[in-house]
Parts: C-alpha cells; sequence; structure tokens
C-alpha cells in the first residue's frame, strides 16, 4: 500500500530521535483472543507501522545508536509449516528484508541474545521505548512490560518515551499518505450514496448500516470504527452503536462512519432525512450546524490555530440559535453542543497530535460540528476530512451530498 522509501524516511526522523549511546524499541503489538480459538483481526501499533511496514503481530522494532554508529534490528515471529497451513503466512528473514528495507531481519528466538546490554558492547546511557499515552497501569502491554524489566535490571539508562515525538512526526503527511486517505475517502463516498439509494421509512437502522458496509466489503476496504447509525434520540447518544432501531417518517437519522485503506482512515458524519425530505424545522435546524461547519472551513489554511476552529463553528452556530429563537445568549448553546469539532486523522480515526498545532501544508484532520436536541429527537452532526494546502484547504469528503438540497436531490433522483 505505502513504499519502503516512505517507512525508511520516517526511520530516518526517529534515529534522529535518539541521542548518542542510545538503545530504542517500538513494538507492534499482539493478538487479542476473541471468543475460544478466534482471534481479533490484528491491527500493527500504529508508530510501529509507520516505521517499519511490517504488520505481523509480536514483532520488534531495534534501534542502537552508539560509539558513533547506528543500527536497525527488525525481529519477527517464525512462521513454520503449520502457520502457513492454516494462516497462509509465508514471510521469512529474507522477503521481510526485502519488503522493509532494513538491513537486519531476525527471528525473535534470537532477542535476548541482540540485546545491546551486557559486556563490553554496553556503552549506553539511554533507553528509549515507544508507549502510547492512553495504556493504563493496570493492563501493560509489551512496551511497558519491556521498559520495566530493563530499568529493574540496569537503573542507570535513562528512560525516555518516544510517543509524543512520534505523534509531531505524524501531523504532516507525505504525499503517498495522503493518496491513501483519498483513496479511504472515495471508498466512504460511495458507501454514504449507497446508503441515500436504499434509505426510507420503516427500515432498522442496521438494515440501512448493511448498505455501506457492502460497498466496503465489495471494494476490499476495512472500516475504520464502528459504524453509527443513529435515528430519532439515538442521535442524541454520542457514541451510539446498537443500530436496532426501526425508521419511522419522518425521522432523522445521524450517521458516523468511515472506511479505512491501507490503514488509513476517512471520517465523515452526515445527517438525512429517513423519509428524502427535511420539515421545515428539521431544515432550519440543519443549516445551523451547517453554517457552522462552513464558517470553520472558509477559515482553515495555514497559520490558523487548530484549536480556534471549533469556536468558530460554536460561535456561528450560536449566534443563529439566537437568530431562530432556540436561546437567548450564545453560552446556553452548552445546552445543546457537547463535544469538540474536530481531529486529527491518519493511521487512528482519532490520530495523534498537538491540537494547539498551527496548520501546516498537508496537515489533515476533521471538523464535525454538531447540535443535539433530544426534546425533538433531533441530532445533527456534519464531518469531514479535511487536507491543508498551500493556501487553503481541501474538502477530501466534499463528494458526499451535504446540503439540504443536495440531498434530497440525489434521494429523490436515485433511490
Amino acid at each position: 500500500m505505502i513504499s519502503k522509501e516512505f517507512h525508511a524516511s520516517r526511520r530516518a526522523l526517529y534515529r534522529d530521535l535518539l541521542e548518542e549511546n542510545a538503545v530504542g524499541f517500538v513494538f507492534s503489538g499482539n493478538e487479542k483472543e476473541d471468543r475460544g480459538d478466534q482471534l481479533f483481526p490484528f491491527t500493527p501499533y500504529a508508530n510501529f507501522y509507520y516505521l517499519t511496514g511490517f504488520d505481523q503481530p509480536g514483532a520488534v522494532f531495534m534501534a542502537v545508536k552508539a560509539n558513533g554508529t547506528y543500527k536497525e534490528t527488525l525481529f519477527i515471529g517464525h512462521p513454520d509449516e503449520r502457520m502457513a497451513r492454516w494462516q497462509g503466512i509465508s514471510y521469512d528473514k529474507d522477503s521481510v528484508k526485502a519488503d522493509t528495507g532494513i538491513e537486519c531481519v531476525e527471528y525473535l528466538e534470537r532477542f535476548q541474545e541482540r540485546l545491546p546490554f551486557a559486556g563490553d558492547r554496553n556503552h549506553l546511557e539511554h533507553l528509549y521505548v515507544d508507549i502510547a499515552n492512553w495504556e493504563g497501569s493496570l493492563c501493560k502491554n509489551p512496551a511497558q512490560e519491556f521498559a520495566g524489566k530493563v530499568l529493574a535490571a540496569h537503573p542507570y539508562l535513562k528512560m525516555h518515551n518516544t510517543f509524543h515525538d512520534m505523534a509531531l512526526m505524524r501531523q504532516v503527511k507525505t504525499k503517498e499518505e495522503i493518496a491513501l486517505h483519498r483513496k479511504a475517502c472515495q471508498i466512504t463516498e460511495a458507501g454514504v450514496k449507497n446508503i441515500l439509494s436504499h434509505l426510507h421509512p420503516d427500515m432498522h437502522e442496521y438494515e440501512i448500516e448493511a448498505h455501506f458496509d457492502f460497498a466496503l466489503k465489495s471494494r476490499n476496504a476495512r472500516h475504520a470504527f464502528p459504524t453509527i447509525a443513529a435515528s430519532g434520540k439515538n442521535a442524541c447518544i454520542m457514541h451510539y452503536v446498537a443500530n436496532d432501531r426501526k425508521m419511522q417518517d419522518g425521522d432523522m437519522i445521524l450517521f458516523d462512519l468511515g472506511a479505512e485503506w491501507g490503514y488509513y482512515a476517512s471520517d465523515v458524519s452526515r445527517t438525512f432525512p429517513v423519509s428524502g425530505t427535511f420539515t421545515p424545522r428539521q431544515k432550519e435546524l440543519y443549516n445551523v450546524v451547517l453554517k457552522g461547519l462552513e464558517a470553520a472551513i472558509a477559515r482553515t489554511k495555514p497559520g490558523q490555530p487548530k484549536n480556534e476552529l471549533q469556536n468558530i463553528s460554536k460561535a456561528v452556530m450560536a449566534e443563529e440559535l439566537i437568530r431562530i429563537g432556540m436561546i437567548e445568549k450564545p453560552e446556553e448553546i452548552d445546552r445543546y453542543y457537547f463535544h469538540s469539532s474536530g481531529h486529527f486523522i491518519g493511521l487512528y480515526t482519532h490520530d495523534v497530535g498537538n491540537d494547539k498545532a498551527v496548520l501546516e501544508p498537508d496537515m489533515m484532520f476533521t471538523l464535525e460540528p454538531g447540535l443535539y436536541f433530544e426534546e425533538l429527537g433531533i441530532g445533527i452532526r456534519i464531518e469531514d476530512t479535511i487536507l491543508i494546502t498551500e493556501d487553503g484547504c481541501e474538502v477530501l469528503s466534499g463528494g458526499i451530498p451535504k446540503t439540504v438540497e443536495d440531498i434530497e436531490k440525489f434521494m429523490r433522483e436515485n433511490r
């Protein structure tokens, strides 16, 4: 999906993070049991994949920077005949070396003996381990367990976590990454249009969700996250995923969904009238949210602090709610607005990065204002995936119907 030259360029940046006389480790993560002898589909830890391009469980990337030299080693599981027969895994050291461009590839059984902590090889002062900041102490991952063991045995080492530095690396995308995001958004667009072509009253939420699933599966794409298909009052539940209500004529349904392509995500929210036509009240409230989104997009360009975009959307929506008599003061919008209006996007849907960063070309994130009127049974969220350009931005999900007129026209002509 993405070139080994891309991953080599990321490892060059990683090398610059390490001080002299240092060793760094990044773990791919382990498979997790689902039920009985089943496993959840494996996705490698994002920073590991970012550096190596290798996507199998149990692997470790090690970099040693000492005595004026630098050496990278990738440790991988040792596939055997049984794994090949049952799981189709057939790589070996030579094939992984060719695929990744990493010169030294070893099987995991040699990991302990290759650790550079013993004897006259040990001139090390610094230990770097990549540990995600959402990992808690009650459920340690392999990286945390390894760091604890190394520091217990070698307490003179100074510990560093590369997670935050890697997050800043991932903030700005390369052209290859942008191409994968663009493809993910194109597949998402096809999926949403398939939804609109089949949406009508008396369907269950899961039935209409299946039309998005079909569009992804038929294009060999994965879901970036579980789909939210929330009709009526369900749309006022931020992370509703039951998707089992039967829709009625006059309902609106909120979708939050996205395809993933080559591990890179898209994220889109749209809110549609189940019948194909907005009621006057639905149209009025929908346009309040749309104006908030459009105002933020208009200010999205290099030099703009990212976190200020939320306030732009919020101020415009508050002004509109006052105009239509829903609130009297701007601060009263908090009765209907519960979340931030966007997040970085990348190898994770809610990707890493500094939310206070000043925008620069090739950054990618979403904008997603929303208002939720539980007493009316209406929740509205409109979200686009955005790419920062040299002088503004490109809405990668812009082909998905978004205005009242475009939504009604598409549903009228394609259902």
